[in-house]
């Protein structure tokens, strides 16, 4: 999973790096625009999948199970591959 962006959830601006959740429309799973800027950001189907998830502000126990039946994974290994991308692209 991969993106190397600040995005904020909460209206409040943390960085000049960053973008507002609902600014973000996920395009064939791969590309991500931001409709604040007019910019494409190539992301990962994972991190695009977690993205839309976010959007529909499920809570992350759901997302963590979602994730996990979705790509076979162990529980374990999906909340583990989802904090980390939540510490990557620093979601406040």
């Amino acid at each position: 999973m991969s993106a190397n962006r600040t995005i904020r959830t909460n209206g409040k601006k943390d960085s000049d790096n960053a973008v507002l959740l609902s600014n973000l429309q996920v395009i064939k799973d791969r590309m991500i625009f931001d409709t604040c800027t007019g910019k494409f950001h190539q992301v990962s189907e994972t991190a695009a999948y977690v993205i839309r998830k976010l959007q529909d502000q499920e809570k992350m126990p759901d997302i963590i199970v979602a994730y996990s039946e979705r790509y076979k994974l162990p529980l374990t290994v999906a909340a583990r591959d989802i904090e980390l991308f939540m510490n990557d692209i620093k979601v406040k």
